[in-house]
């Protein structure tokens, strides 16, 4: 076991260890050099990984039986997706876990009936999708399969046995079959067979066999059944194989170069080739608009980064041990590497660290995604049987590198103290390049140790760039922060990092830079589930520390697939004070798949939009004690998807205090011992309303358009001149643009005015700084900005969007610093199902259930009931229940222009819902209820003890289904209502 100790602070020299994938298409055309011998004996298999277009899947063989499992979809711009039946001469009969998550472009997805299996979280996150098909009736889909997916609808065929799967209740009706029959489809590279459509009323979400032959990819022809006319594809040509590859290194490369280093593309570019190679990114529909992120010019670029070569460059074939270029091969120029070519990818190496490539080694081997799905066995409650990914996609961990890297079981790190600086310390090649750039990355069961750390990151995350030598057919903007490139203290595939001292010296850390975030933890390791592992899943722990974090989407910690994080005595801030568009960043949070984070006497304040402190999704496990939670711009906790929070002694505060989204997940249980809620909406120091609007007007005038990309807001160093510059605005309207902006700013603004704080950087944008949001803006009605939600949310202490859970609040407490007409404490909207247990806990405000109403959620419309149960036990509740618009009221001297375009004074229901008397409350002997407006519920339960108070000098009226009825114990149903009626 290597062991280090050591007290440094300066430069590190390590080698860049990392991973790979392909080059997207328009690779200008490649200097002639022929196929040189090598690459490896193919073997049998029983699991191989392919790619065909912008499916990833695995050929499983199994005696006699071959088939495919989907592993990711790639797309990025197809509306409607249709699972192909036939991947790699095999049919598909499952679908992996994660494999199509997080797509923000997807309405509708039909799935083959040959598909047998649906692994939970399999459609992770598709927010805007509305249709979820699949052909097989007895199709087996775990539950979680549809996490965070909300507005999906489950299709089955009429006639299954199943009334609910994965989560959702299953839809039979307006459905048909549509399909194509193929012949020889073990010939076939892609193809389509038979699916379920639906018949709904826009069109544009419903499939027809000829979009299921346009899924198709090898040699065929179409033909036609003569017996019912029905399209056939028939395949030619030899049956598809992938051959699973050795990867054989010369023998006197065995101690210098291991084969998951073989991992870099490599461009040779003449002044030419980076000329044509600009423009076909300019002119494609799927890259055009991040074009300013690319730029290349006449050089030599690895993984998309430029580069200079040692005038002694030596370049070998790995697997051969030929020398392709050096001092006895000057004739032939260095050759191009990607997956498109003979060599698909390089390692290299600066042996003297001067910044520049001694030696390249050349690989003809291809790379794989093969994770396993494991349980994890901790001796953590909350980590233990937690599903995870053991390894994270080598493909974008290519792109990762750091200062100090232990990797593999026998590497241990340990520092007394560290000083690092991304742009400077370490090896000069990844620090000139600095992007997706650590300080610390554990890997492999690796750990590294730093009592004392002070870090400075200024490296990006350039997920253009990545997006586009992955070879995605359109670039992904979380690419960083599912996969984790980027983050200061980096563990993964069971590696442990340890940054600080309980009893040390306080230890600092600052990033600036799109997806740095703090901490990432994520896979737990080729050995994970067994009792033979050095530790059971990635993890990070930090002591006395300090984050700031400044940039775009940076989490103080983000666990991932299984990743670990624990934090005690850390202050920490993401985003910057008056920045509403630097957001995406909430303290503590499972973005992708499951992870656990605790937290321990942890204080953080977040101020971007679509940033809390808390952010925890699925399966994923957040705890906190003694530690406080502040957003300025969001909500100060929030639970996603059936996430599980457990907090003691704690504070969160948010525009609102609590927030559920992401559908309703009953079985999801969030405990609160000792918690203060509250609700402050305090946008000082934000651009809002009037200012706004006349920026973004001031902004369309001058390019055309209201879009805003994010990645020029994200830069700290974007100016308004570099801005202009970069979305092509003539110096004349540059200059009227300038002068509208400093009139409404108050000040005068130049070229060199920054983006970020500036007057552009306002409310009108969401999370993604690319949609012009609307105009509710923070008006007096107690809504956040449309953006970031696609719909108004309540500003409640709790509030739940489309979405419900269980809340256990214990000896907690609860403020509304919202005006008293709009002292919401519970808001269920959106069709949301909500269950809260009051314990010890005393309440006031109001509980608003919206009831029933047509509106948008994530950008999809729908019909939508909502409900509402709460609990009160040896509690005390000060408020009133209101449903729809009853139990509202109109406030004095307020206007304003509701959903429907209707002039209104009321104190809520913006959306005009209907009531749908689905209010239940119930109150134990020893609980109070201090009536202080008209409420409305359906089911009221009054245990032998419980109270129920007028105001005083006013008494109460109870009817229910218009009958009057004594308010006494006993439980009621129907339409109740109980009106506070002034004393004559």
């Amino acid at each position: 076991m290597k062991k280090i100790y050591i007290c440094l602070s300066l430069c590190l020299v390590f080698s860049l260890f990392a991973m790979g994938l392909s080059l997207a298409a328009g690779m200008p055309s490649e200097p002639p050099q022929g196929l040189p011998p090598g690459g490896g004996t193919p073997g049998a298999t029983t699991a191989v990984s392919a790619t065909e277009g912008d499916w990833t899947f695995k050929i499983v063989t199994a005696g006699d039986s071959v088939t495919s499992t989907i592993t990711a979809y790639a797309g990025k711009n197809k509306h409607t997706v249709i699972v192909p039946s036939v991947l790699g001469g095999a049919k598909v009969t499952a679908i992996a876990a994660q494999a199509f998550g997080h797509h923000n472009e997807i309405a509708a997805v039909y799935v083959p009936d040959t598909v047998e299996k649906v692994e939970e979280w399999a459609f992770y996150d598709l927010n805007t999708a509305t249709i979820i098909s699949f052909a097989n009736p007895q199709v087996e889909i775990k539950d979680g399969a549809f996490m965070s997916s909300g507005n999906a609808v489950l299709y089955l065929p009429a006639g299954t046995a199943q009334k609910s799967a994965g989560g959702k209740d299953v839809v039979t009706n307006s459905t048909e079959v549509v399909s194509v029959a193929l012949k020889n489809e073990k010939k076939a590279a892609v193809a389509g067979g038979v699916y379920l459509n639906i018949g709904a009323a826009a069109k544009e979400n419903q499939i027809t066999a000829a979009d299921i032959i346009a899924v198709a990819s090898g040699a065929f022809a179409q033909e036609t059944n003569p017996e019912n006319g029905a399209a056939v594809l028939a395949f030619s040509g030899d049956d598809y194989k992938v051959a699973e590859q050795k990867v054989v290194i010369a023998d006197q490369f065995q101690n210098i170069v291991s084969s998951d280093s073989l991992n870099k593309t490599f461009r040779v570019l003449t002044k030419e080739d980076a000329a044509q190679l600009n423009q076909v990114i300019a002119s494609s529909s799927a890259y055009s608009e991040v074009k300013n992120l690319f730029n290349f010019t006449e050089g030599y670029y690895l993984n998309g980064n430029k580069v200079t070569l040692d005038k002694d460059i030596v370049a070998y074939d790995i697997s051969t041990g030929e020398e392709l270029y050096g001092p006895n091969h000057t004739a032939n120029p260095l050759p191009n590497a990607n997956p498109n070519l003979h060599y698909q990818y390089v390692a290299y190496q600066d042996k003297d660290n001067d910044g520049d490539l001694d030696v390249l080694y050349y690989s003809p081997y291809r790379l794989a995604y093969n994770y396993g799905a494991v349980n994890i066995a901790s001796d953590n409650a909350n980590l233990n049987g937690l599903s995870a990914r053991t390894s994270l996609n080598p493909n974008y961990l290519a792109f990762a590198n750091a200062i100090v890297k232990a990797k593999g079981s026998s590497d241990d790190q340990v520092y007394q103290q560290l000083e690092a600086n991304t742009a400077k310390s370490g090896d000069k090649i990844g620090a000139g390049i600095n992007q997706e750039r650590s300080v610390l990355w554990a890997d492999d069961y690796g750990t590294i140790k730093v009592d004392h750390l002070q870090a400075l990151s200024t490296s990006t995350g350039n997920w253009a760039k990545m997006s586009y030598e992955s070879g995605l057919s359109a670039y992904n903007t979380e690419l960083v922060m599912e996969w984790g490139m980027n983050a200061v203290l980096y563990a993964t595939n069971g590696g442990i990092v340890t940054a600080g001292s309980l009893n040390g010296e306080r230890s600092s850390i600052y990033a600036n830079g799109d997806g740095a975030n703090g901490v990432l933890a994520g896979g737990a390791g080729s050995k994970a589930g067994t009792n033979d592992v050095k530790s059971d899943t990635a993890k990070v722990y930090v002591y006395n520390t300090d984050f700031n974090l400044e940039g775009w989407n940076n989490h103080v910690a983000d666990v991932v697939y299984g990743g670990y994080a624990y934090l005690e005595n850390v202050k920490a801030a993401t985003g910057k004070p008056g920045s509403y568009a630097v957001g995406q960043g909430s303290a503590l949070a499972n973005d992708f798949g499951n992870g656990v984070v605790d937290a321990k006497n942890f204080h953080t304040t977040v101020y971007g939009n679509r940033s809390a402190g808390i952010y925890v999704i699925g399966g994923g496990v957040v705890t906190a004690r003694d530690s406080s939670f502040i957003s300025k711009m969001d909500a100060g906790l929030v639970v996603a998807s059936g996430g599980t929070l457990r907090m003691d002694d704690s504070r969160a505060t948010g525009q609102i205090a609590f927030r559920n989204r992401g559908g309703i997940t009953p079985e999801s249980t969030s405990v609160f011992n000792n918690v203060s809620f509250i609700a402050a909406k305090d946008v000082t120091g934000y651009v809002t309303g009037e200012k706004a609007a006349q920026a973004v007007k001031a902004w369309k005038s001058a390019s055309g358009g209201t879009a805003l990309s994010n990645y020029m807001m994200s830069d700290p160093a974007m100016t308004i001149g570099r801005l202009c510059q970069n979305y092509g605005i003539s110096q004349d309207k540059v200059k009227t643009l300038l002068a509208a902006l400093g009139k409404t700013a108050g000040k005068a603004y130049t070229e060199k005015t920054l983006l970020r704080n500036s007057i552009l950087d306002n409310t009108f944008y969401n999370y993604s700084a690319g949609q012009y949001s609307g105009d509710t803006d923070f008006t007096p009605i107690p809504y956040l900005t449309v953006g970031s939600s696609f719909g108004g949310l309540t500003s409640s202490v709790f509030e739940f969007e489309a979405a419900g859970v269980k809340l256990e609040l214990n000896n907690s407490t609860f403020k509304n610093n919202n005006a008293a007409d709009y002292n919401y404490l519970v808001a269920s909207e959106a069709g949301s199902a909500p269950i809260l247990q009051f314990t010890q806990s005393n309440a006031a405000g109001i509980i608003w259930n919206e009831g029933d109403i047509t509106r948008a959620v994530e950008g999809r419309s729908a019909d939508r009931s909502s409900s509402l149960t709460v609990h009160f036990t040896d509690s005390a509740f000060t408020g009133s229940f209101a449903d729809g618009s009853n139990g509202l009221w109109e406030v004095a001297g307020l206007d304003y222009t509701d959903a429907a375009g209707d002039k209104s004074g009321l104190n809520g229901n913006y959306y005009q819902a209907k009531a749908n008397w689905k209010i239940s409350a119930s109150f134990d002997k020893e609980s109070v209820w201090n009536v202080t407006h008209d409420s409305y519920l359906g089911t009221l339960t009054l245990e032998n003890g419980a109270k129920v108070q007028a105001p005083e000098g006013s008494s109460l009226r109870m009817t229910v289904d218009g009958r009057e009825t004594n308010l006494e114990p006993g439980t009621y149903k129907g339409q109740i209502i109980i009106q506070v009626i002034k004393n004559s």
